[in-house]
């Protein structure tokens, strides 16, 4: 699921691996790239003096290859990997999956218990039928029904031990794409820490992850305001290292008869979530960040301000649909807000 949120220096956006600057500054030098990984522009900017180009490039190559990695493994869209094997054979036989890719179900599942099946990622079927992109106007209802049946967290089997994964019924499966994203962003951004460079920035499409500063001075990224493109609602600065990820109803989307209809699900109704217009999830680990984002979207804030007293280590600003901005967890710890 797309969530956007932006920096505060812009990027052009076009394929491959790209440099887009090197900024001489007095405390030291910025360093941009990106590349299009996971269905998405993914870029790494870093800071540091004394760091050289060829370093930058040494070291970001590693940690886009990493996201390129895990990609293959847990994408749904490529017939090989092992979760496009657990659709394949659903209410058949289990799949071999990797490490990797259980540990991945195994935070979606606890998750799911937390959020009360909110987060889902069983959802495959109707994210299938909804694809906004394409769409004019909503499925028939007897559509909705139907995927829905196909939808249930707890049906997904995870053998830990043997590293299996099974899915109970025929027509089942399921897509990662509300959680791997952020896992591919915490890995990248471990070899980036490993390769020597302790002040960065990734953006993987708004899934953002924060380390160090800019020359001692804090990080910064804002909001958008839901109603005005190109305008924040709220500007941050990022005190310690985290995620920042953002999901909103702004940017994928139809309208119908009056009425949007964008591309967070609600797995409870089968119908697009109401009441929220966007959410941005505050967590040192950027794959809660970003299950939580979209749990606590169609949860609302009462839901997610519970969830997040339960969660010492997560915290959310979200803007509902009357404009009314509501905080849960301790935001303070991870930002602090700013004028826009």
């Amino acid at each position: 699921m797309k969530k956007i949120l932006w920096i505060v220096i812009p990027a052009v956006l076009i394929a491959g691996l790209v440099v887009l600057s090197c900024q001489m500054q007095e405390e030291g030098s910025i360093h941009e790239a990106q590349q299009e990984l996971m269905g998405t522009i993914v870029k790494i900017k870093a800071h540091g003096k004394g760091l050289s180009r060829e370093r930058f490039d040494e070291v970001s190559r590693v940690a886009f290859g990493e996201i390129a990695r895990l990609e293959k493994e847990m994408s749904e869209w490529i017939p090989e990997s092992p979760i496009s094997q657990a659709a394949r054979f659903a209410g058949r036989k289990s799949v071999p999956v990797s490490e990797e890719i259980a540990a991945v179900i195994d935070l979606s599942l606890a998750v799911s218990r937390q959020t009360g099946g909110a987060f889902d990622i069983s959802f495959k079927p109707l994210g299938r039928l909804w694809r906004v992109e394409k769409r004019k106007e909503p499925p028939r209802e007897e559509e909705i029904w139907a995927a829905l049946r196909l939808v249930d967290y707890r049906d997904i089997l995870l053998d830990k031990g043997r590293r299996t994964l099974f899915l109970k019924r025929p027509g089942m499966a399921v897509g990662l794409g509300a959680i791997a994203k952020g896992y591919a962003v915490d890995r990248a951004a471990r070899k980036m820490a490993e390769g020597g460079i302790r002040d960065f920035i990734i953006d993987a499409g708004g899934d953002l992850y924060f380390s160090g500063n800019k020359g001692g001075k804090p990080w910064t990224c804002g909001i958008q305001d839901p109603d005005r493109r190109g305008e924040q609602a709220i500007r941050l600065k990022v005190r310690t290292d985290c995620a920042v990820v953002t999901s909103g109803d702004y940017e994928r989307y139809f309208d119908f008869q009056g009425r949007r209809y964008h591309h967070i699900i609600d797995t409870r109704t089968g119908y697009p979530a109401t009441g929220t217009r966007s959410v941005t999830v505050l967590s040192r680990d950027p794959a809660v960040a970003d299950a939580y984002a979209t749990s606590f979207f169609i949860l609302g804030p009462a839901k997610a301000s519970e969830i997040a007293g339960r969660n010492p280590g997560l915290a959310f600003i979200l803007i509902d649909d009357r404009g009314k901005v509501h905080r849960g967890g301790l935001v303070h710890e991870f930002v602090e807000e700013m004028a826009p």
